[in-house]
This record gives structure tokens, C-alpha cells and sequence, in this order.
């Protein structure tokens, strides 16, 4: 690892926000931008948020949507930007879509400057400003913000930088967090980025140190990737196609987005006489497999059904250049002197601010009331996916009460229901069948005057019901956690106690 050339001044840190701003400025408009999902994700923080300050704790099944049947997307899709959006929306006060918008600018503007001081340990303050500063004008970062309105997505970058930061100073206690907190962040590029990582810590001196850095980051984790991967078969996800991938390519039209600055640099690096070394070679490398996994070059691989189901677009390996290419335009920086460099720098920005605005005067805006968010029912989902596989009929609209009666002489005097808890007294003269009406998903139990009874949930909807005898009863059900969905808690909390006394021997022995 190189030793730090100086020390690092502050005002490239505030040239790094000052330049964050235009990428970020949309985010301070009035009202909430037109893209594919974020309206959605502002919705689904708004169920998690009711979900979670009702008791449920870790979030998994959001009782309000589906049209209030409930949906367990929270156990398999990217909770991270959830908790912290509730967080902040609990904190601050913030309205959700703001909470979302917050999300979005600290991730963009954390990572900038966890790329900045990373950069600085090995290239000089000139370079390691212009690769930060290409992080921020990377076209695809301004389609992923604004066309595409993955919130996961650009918070896992996040972690990522982080993580590039660790491994470029010597951070290693930064490690844990930064494989935990990109877990939850974004599933698919936790995958793609994890194992580009892991490939980059192999340039390194004994890089199995690493291990068990990482190791117990993914233990911090567990309460999500297990149950997501364990109760995988008892959703549609297998048997549901989410997108085809050859609509997803980045055409020649579309080419802009692979980074210019960065394909200029990478071949600019190759041209270099001077020896590279491993690092250097294997972000080379990286990025030129994300730029053919992306581009309708590598339209055979994607026949294979894994990529398909896993990673599902192939533009999503455009995050990976994202990432590494500050690191290869530095390098390029570095390479030259004089009228050269010169001449590169002013080429470099106009490639970066040229796409960027563009892309921004493309951007449309609605002003909708809070409700909008905080009632709408949808699943969030392109396809349902994440529907239980008992469930064979998806329902149009929502119940008119929250529990009905199916059968029998049976009188619901009193009910209260508050997302996924319900009170219900009941009068029975014959014996009868109480549908609940929420979708059944292991976890949920109901009692009757306080002994567990059967569910059955082998209807169309399914959804549960309860069979109950005669007399005046009190039936409670609640959505908790499984013995399994326990352990995997256990281990996170077990793991986060183990990362405490490391940093707390860590801090004992500086």
C-alpha cells in the first residue's frame, strides 16, 4: 500500500460538493421526478415505514400492499434503503419522497469523496479530484437516478466506494459494515460488485486476510440474504420472467452511457510504457467484461437462465465502471504532463457535463399529495413476483372489512386490526370458518383465547382462514418471526457483537 504523499487539503473535498451539484440539483425541485421506479420505492418506504412502526421488527411482510392483502417483499428485495429512509424520515420529519431524495444525494455525494480520499493514497490531488468528479458526471449514475429511480442501486454505491476506500488505505475495519451495508442495499450488485471486489483483493498481499473481514460482514447481514435465499422457493420469483433481457442492451444509440472518459482512459492506460501493475490490470479487466456483458455482444450468455433470473438487465453491469473507472482516469491523468494533461482535462469535462446535462433536461416533475404515497396499494413489483406460489389469483381490489365471515353463525362484534396484528372478538351460535384477510406467509399465526389453531390458506387468494367452535371467543393473529428467520437474526446480532470488539480492541491497541 502506498503511504500517504501529504496531507489531504479540504478545499478539494468541498470542489467534490460544489461539483456534486449538478448531478444532484433535481433533487431539490418541488415534488418528486417521472422514472421507472422511484415513485414506486417512495410508496414501498411508506408501507415498510407504517409495517415497522406498528412492531414488526425485522419488516418483512408489508400488510398494506397488494390491496392490503399484504405482500412479502421486504424478506427478498433490498431493505436497506427501508430502515434508512425510515430512519431519516423519523429523524428529520422529512416527507418520504424527501426521505428518498436525502438517500440519493448522500449516497452520490459519500461516494464521491470516500473515491476522492481513496485515489489520493496512490495519484496526486489534481487526478484524484478528476476521478471523483468522474464518478459524479458517470452517465449511467445520471440514468440510474433519474430515468431508472433505482434507489437500491445508488445507495449501494455507497458501500461500494467505501469498500475501494478500505482496501486503498488500509481501512480494514470498514470492511464488515461496507459488505453488510451493500448486502441490504442492493441485491444484484451486492453480487456483481461483491465478486469484482474479491477479484481486486487477490492483487493485494495476502488476500485471504481479507476473509474474515468479510465473513463477518456477511454474518451483520444474515437477517436478510438467509431468509431471502432460504424462502426463495416459496415465491413465484423462479417461475415468473421479470424482463427479456435483449430489450435491455445499450445500443449504439444508447452508447454514450458506457463512459466515454472511461473507454478513453482504458485505452489510454494500455498505451502506457511503464509497467502496470496487478491493480491497475485487473480493473482493466473488470471493466471490460461489464462494458461486453452490457452490450448485445454478449447476447448468448444471456440465454443461460441464472443470468437472466439474477441479474435480469444487462445494463446493470454498467455500475461496475461506474465504480472502478475513477481509478483508470486518475491513472490516465497520471500518465501524462504538460499540454497533454492539459488537453485530456478539458476533453474529460465537457464528456462528463455534456451527457449529464442532457440527460437532466429530459427530467419531468409531479407534485402529488403525501397521500398518494401513503395510501397506494400496489405490490412495487414489475410482476408480482414475490407473491407467495399458493397464491393463484391476484386480487383487483381490497377487502371491505379486514376479516369475514365464510361460514357458520358467527357475530364480529369488536375487531381491531393495525397492519399485522388483529384483535377480534366473536360470538359463534354454529360453529363456522373466519376468513383473515391477509395473504398467509410463514410467520403469521392466529390464536383463538390464546391456543395456536390451524391455518388454511388453500384458496385462490390465499388467504387464511380459521375454523372456530361455538361459543364467544378471542381471536388474535400477528405476523412474527420463523425459528429459521431467528436464527439468521441471531447470527446478525451475534456478528455485530463481534465487529464491536474488534473495533474496540482495534481502538485500545491505536
Amino acid at each position: 500500500m502506498m503511504k500517504k504523499r501529504a496531507v489531504f487539503p479540504w478545499i478539494w473535498v468541498l470542489g467534490v460538493v460544489v461539483a456534486s451539484f449538478l448531478i444532484l440539483w433535481p433533487l431539490f425541485h418541488g415534488g418528486f421526478y417521472v422514472s421507472d421506479d422511484g415513485e414506486w420505492m417512495v410508496i414501498r418506504l411508506s408501507a415498510f415505514y407504517q409495517s415497522l412502526v406498528s412492531g414488526q421488527f425485522p419488516v418483512r411482510f408489508l400488510g398494506r400492499l397488494n390491496n392490503s392483502y399484504g405482500y412479502p417483499v421486504a424478506n427478498f428485495l433490498y431493505p436497506g434503503f427501508l430502515y434508512f429512509g425510515s430512519f431519516v424520515h423519523l429523524l428529520t420529519g422529512f416527507s418520504f419522497p424527501d426521505s428518498v431524495k436525502f438517500i440519493l444525494g448522500l449516497s452520490v455525494a459519500g461516494s464521491a469523496i470516500f473515491i476522492l480520499f481513496a485515489l489520493r493514497r496512490r495519484f496526486s490531488q489534481l487526478a484524484s479530484f478528476m476521478g471523483s468528479v468522474s464518478f459524479l458526471y458517470a452517465p449511467y449514475l445520471a440514468y440510474d437516478l433519474y430515468h431508472r429511480g433505482s434507489v437500491g442501486e445508488v445507495l449501494a454505491l455507497l458501500p461500494a466506494s467505501a469498500l475501494m476506500f478500505a482496501v486503498s488505505t488500509g481501512a480494514y475495519w470498514l470492511i464488515p459494515p461496507g459488505v453488510a451495508l451493500l448486502i441490504v442495499a442492493h441485491n444484484t450488485t451486492a453480487l456483481l460488485f461483491g465478486a469484482s471486489f474479491v477479484a481486486i483483493l487477490f492483487s493485494q498481499p495476502r488476500p485471504f486476510r481479507y476473509a474474515a473481514h468479510m465473513l463477518l460482514g456477511a454474518g451483520v447481514a444474515a437477517f436478510f440474504w438467509a431468509p431471502a435465499l432460504f424462502e426463495s422457493s416459496l415465491v413465484r420469483f423462479d417461475s415468473v420472467t421479470v424482463s427479456d433481457p435483449a430489450q435491455y442492451f445499450v445500443s449504439l444509440q444508447q452508447a454514450i452511457l458506457l463512459g466515454i472518459p472511461t473507454i478513453l482512459s482504458v485505452a489510454l492506460v494500455l498505451s502506457l510504457r511503464n509497467k502496470r501493475r496487478a491493480f491497475d490490470s485487473i480493473l482493466i479487466v473488470l471493466i471490460g467484461i461489464s462494458y461486453v456483458m452490457a452490450t448485445p455482444i454478449s447476447a448468448f450468455l444471456w440465454k443461460l437462465p441464472i443470468l437472466v433470473k439474477i441479474v435480469q438487465f444487462p445494463y446493470r453491469f454498467l455500475t461496475i465502471p461506474v465504480i472502478l473507472g475513477p481509478w483508470v482516469i486518475a491513472r490516465a491523468m497520471e500518465g501524462f504532463t504538460s499540454w497533454k494533461r492539459n488537453l485530456l482535462l478539458v476533453a474529460f469535462v465537457v464528456l462528463w457535463i455534456v451527457p449529464v446535462v442532457l440527460q437532466e433536461q429530459s427530467i419531468a416533475f409531479v407534485n402529488r399529495p403525501l397521500g398518494y404515497y401513503t395510501t397506494n396499494e400496489g405490490t412495487t413489483t414489475v410482476a408480482n413476483e414475490y407473491m407467495p406460489r399458493w397464491v393463484s389469483e391476484i386480487p383487483k381490489q381490497r377487502s371491505l372489512a379486514m376479516v369475514d365471515v365464510v361460514s357458520g353463525d358467527v357475530n364480529l362484534p369488536t375487531r381491531t386490526f393495525q397492519q399485522e396484528t388483529l384483535n377480534a372478538a366473536v360470538e359463534v351460535k354454529e360453529a363456522g370458518i373466519v376468513q383473515i384477510n391477509k395473504i398467509y406467509y410463514p410467520g403469521w399465526g392466529v390464536t383463538i383465547d390464546g391456543i395456536r389453531v390451524p391455518i388454511d390458506y388453500q384458496n385462490s387468494f390465499g388467504l387464511m382462514r380459521i375454523s372456530v367452535p361455538p361459543g364467544i371467543h378471542e381471536i388474535h393473529a400477528s405476523f412474527r418471526e420463523t425459528p429459521e428467520r431467528f436464527i439468521a437474526d441471531v447470527v446478525s446480532v451475534v456478528s455485530a457483537i463481534c465487529y464491536l470488539v474488534f473495533i474496540r480492541r482495534l481502538t485500545k491497541s491505536a
